[in-house]
Formats: structure tokens, C-alpha cells, sequence
């Protein structure tokens, strides 16, 4: 198999998306080929995860409860992200070396979907399994398209959706008619999917997020976590800074970085009784420069500074539920975290600001769980209320977290089950 350079990597995608907006705009809406199921009997019915970023990982007890079953053999085809293919060669290369490991870590690597060596992308051909996971729609926007009729696709949003983004959740005209399987978090999500009209009904379960199926263990010591600056000082209260990337036009615009990152790092200087972590989106950087916030090297400069204080870290790579369940506060302006904190039990303050995109039906249910600020002085105050101890919004979080778990089954089991189950029978 040849591979293809970058540049007309993304150039055939752009170009082949293109014409199949054009052949479906004659011919109406397309209609999914779905691959045969594999012949029976395999020894093993075989599960890919195409995967480019760990940051967007959610699917680890999906793994684990796949490894576990003796007629499942499963691995990772490790790609690039839409960010790394913008990036220069030398970037790419560390970049994606820096993810393979990640994945490498947790699951064999069945193929690479690209070669360092020349910088160029793989061929779909690579992809040669039963069942393959999408990791996200961005970068791989047509491949469940492409994949039709040979692989069977499956996705799982990669967050919790509670942020008002059909398009991006379910309406991609390339992307999701043609998944095998579409699971679900909860029954307000398939029935907003649903209504889009573009995933197909057969498609769709309802299993819950695997990224919640960690709260089913118990959290961590506090002093186990060592990114804490000052982990084996339990006492200490802690902090998460978690920033979005949407800050111009085009994006959700949900990010506040602009007034919450000076805001945060001059509290975190004053309050040196508190550990700060600073976890921002993997796209912030980008979009900073994209947007005339700030500069790459003022950015890698910023990074420094949460890297070097006494009682400040940062956090960009890998997992984050460790972090968040030894933690005492989320501040953020992020959606998916929204959700995936709420189970911790602890104090959530969100950041807003008039341009952002609005919550959707599911997140308007779970906004009476969170504080929010629109300023510096608004995000103080709540941080002075809540380190004080002063909480009356615990009752209205733990009914919020009450709705993320749809059953007392983990997801990752039910999914697991429906592969099997459904693999060899449609």
C-alpha cells in the first residue's frame, strides 16, 4: 500500500467531499452500505479503535472489557489529528509519537495510519478489521463513508454532549449516515440524534458514556496523584483550570481565555495555600495564535509559567479522571467536563461569556449543578465562597449527576455486548 503525502492527503478530502455534497444533492440523501458480518466461525471477531489523540480518549474500560473476552481480539490504528496535519514534519513526527506510545500502552498496534518515515498518510486499505471504532468526525470527516460496504464503523461522542452542536454530535452528511453503530449516552441523546434524521435507527443504542464507567471504582488516594504540586499535602485544597478553545468566529465560541487565563494565573500567585492545575483543550494553543490572543511563543511561555510555580501544574497529556476525582473545584468553560466532573460530587464553576453556543436540552437540565461567572471578579468571589467551604448548590449536582448513568450496567459492558451479539448478526 502507497502512502499518500499530506498535502494531497488533505487535498482528496476536500475534494472528495466536495463531490459526494454534489452526487447527494442529485441523487438525495445516500443511502449506507453496510459491511457483511464476518464469516462464521472466526476464531475471533476482530475490533479496531482509529485513534489520534489521547487527549479525546474515553474508551479504556471499552478496551479492557473487550481484552477480556476470548472471541474478541482488538488493538489501535494509530493516525494523526485535524491539528497535526497543520502542523510542520517535525511536529507531526514528536506529536504522534508522543499518542502512539499512549495507545501503545493499552492495546497492540494493528497498523499505522501514518508513516513517519515520509511524512505521508496510509491508505483506508490499512483499516482491516470487522468492527472500527472513530474516535471523532475531525480529520476523518468521509472515512465511515469510505469505510462502508467493507468495515463496519462504530462511534461514541468523545464527550458528553451538552452543548448545543447538532452538526457536530450527529448531522455530519459524510460521517454519520454510514456508522454500523452510533452509541448513545443517555435517552435525551438518541432522541436529539433521532430528530436529526441522519443517523439510522438500526444504528443507534443506548448504553451511557464509558467515560463515566470510572465512578463505578473507588477514587484514588489524594497523596497518589503526583501531578498535584504538593500531592502528599492532602489538606491542601486543589484546583483544576480547564479552558476551551472556542474564541472566534467559526468555533462555538465558548472559550473566556482571554479575561479567565490572566485572571487564573494571577489568583493561583496570590493563593499560595492552594494547588492549581492548569488543564487546557489540546486545540487552545492553536486557536490563540489563529485568533491574535496570543502568540506561539508567548503561549509556550505561558505553559512555563503553570509548569514552574511553586504551587501550580500542568496537565496536557493522557487521562484526567485521577486529577478530577482528588481535586475540590472545577473551573471551566468547557462542555464536556461540565459532565464528566459532576460526578465527583464537588463544587463546579463555570465560565461564560454572551457569544458562547447555548447548552442543549440535556445541559439546561444539569446547569442548576454549576456556579457561574462572567468576570474576574464574578469567578473570585465564587472561589472565596466556595474555598470557605459555603456549597448550597451540592444537592442540585448530586441530582444533575443522578441523570449520566442511565443503568446499573457500565457501558463499557453493554457495548461489549452488543459488538458480540451484534457482529456476527447485524
Amino acid at each position: 500500500m502507497r502512502s499518500v503525502p499530506i498535502w494531497l492527503f488533505r487535498f482528496r478530502a476536500l475534494v472528495r467531499r466536495l463531490r459526494w455534497r454534489l452526487r447527494d444533492h442529485v441523487s438525495g440523501a445516500p443511502q449506507a452500505r453496510l459491511a457483511a458480518p464476518p464469516p462464521q466461525p472466526r476464531a475471533r471477531l476482530r475490533v479496531g479503535f482509529i485513534v489520534c489523540t489521547s487527549a479525546k480518549w474515553g474508551l479504556d474500560s471499552v478496551v479492557a472489557a473487550l481484552r477480556d473476552r476470548p472471541e474478541v481480539a482488538c488493538g489501535f490504528y494509530p493516525t494523526l489529528s485535524d491539528v497535526d496535519l497543520r502542523r510542520s514534519p517535525a511536529q507531526r513526527r514528536a506529536n504522534y509519537a508522543r499518542e502512539r506510545a499512549f495507545f501503545a500502552a493499552r492495546a497492540p498496534i494493528l497498523a499505522d495510519l501514518y508513516d513517519t518515515g515520509r511524512d505521508a498518510m496510509m491508505p483506508a486499505e490499512a483499516i482491516d478489521c470487522d468492527i472500527a471504532f472513530i474516535q471523532q468526525p475531525w480529520g476523518m470527516q468521509d472515512l465511515s463513508r469510505r469505510l462502508a460496504g467493507r468495515v463496519r464503523t462504530a462511534y461514541v461522542h468523545y464527550g458528553m454532549p451538552v452543548i448545543a452542536n447538532d452538526r457536530m454530535q450527529s448531522g455530519l452528511p459524510d460521517f454519520h449516515p454510514f456508522l454500523w453503530r452510533y452509541f448513545a449516552a443517555t435517552e435525551p441523546h438518541a432522541a436529539r440524534i433521532r430528530a436529526g434524521g441522519m443517523v439510522r435507527e438500526a444504528a443507534l443504542r443506548v448504553t451511557g458514556h464509558p467515560k463515566f464507567d470510572i465512578y463505578h471504582s473507588p477514587a484514588p488516594a489524594r497523596d497518589a496523584v503526583a501531578l498535584w504540586p504538593h500531592a502528599s499535602e492532602t489538606g491542601r485544597m486543589r484546583v483544576i483550570y480547564a479552558p476551551h478553545h472556542g474564541l472566534g468566529p467559526g468555533t462555538l465560541q465558548l472559550g473566556t481565555f482571554a479575561w479567565s487565563g490572566p485572571a487564573m494565573l494571577d489568583l493561583a500567585r496570590r493563593h499560595s495555600e492552594v494547588d492549581f492545575i492548569f488543564r487546557p483543550h489540546p486545540n487552545l494553543g492553536l486557536e490563540l495564535a489563529r485568533s491574535g490572543v496570543m502568540r506561539a511563543d508567548q503561549w509556550q511561555s505561558w505553559l512555563q509559567s503553570w509548569q514552574e510555580g511553586p504551587n501550580t501544574a500542568l496537565s496536557l497529556d493522557g487521562g484526567y479522571f485521577d486529577m478530577f476525582r482528588t481535586s475540590d473545584l472545577l473551573i471551566t468553560d468547557s462542555g464536556s467536563f461540565l459532565a464528566e466532573y459532576l460526578p465527583t460530587n464537588r463544587p463546579l464553576l463555570r465560565l461564560v461569556r454572551d457569544e458562547a453556543t447555548p447548552l442543549n436540552d440535556f445541559g439546561q437540565r444539569l446547569a442548576a449543578g454549576f456556579y457561574t461567572a462572567r468576570d474576574p471578579a464574578q469567578m473570585e468571589a465564587l472561589f472565596h465562597q466556595i474555598a470557605q467551604g459555603h456549597d448550597p448548590l451540592a444537592p442540585a449536582r448530586a441530582q444533575a449527576a443522578g441523570l449520566l448513568r442511565p443503568g446499573a450496567m457500565r457501558a463499557a459492558e453493554a457495548i461489549a455486548e452488543d459488538l458480540i451479539r451484534g457482529g456476527y448478526d447485524g
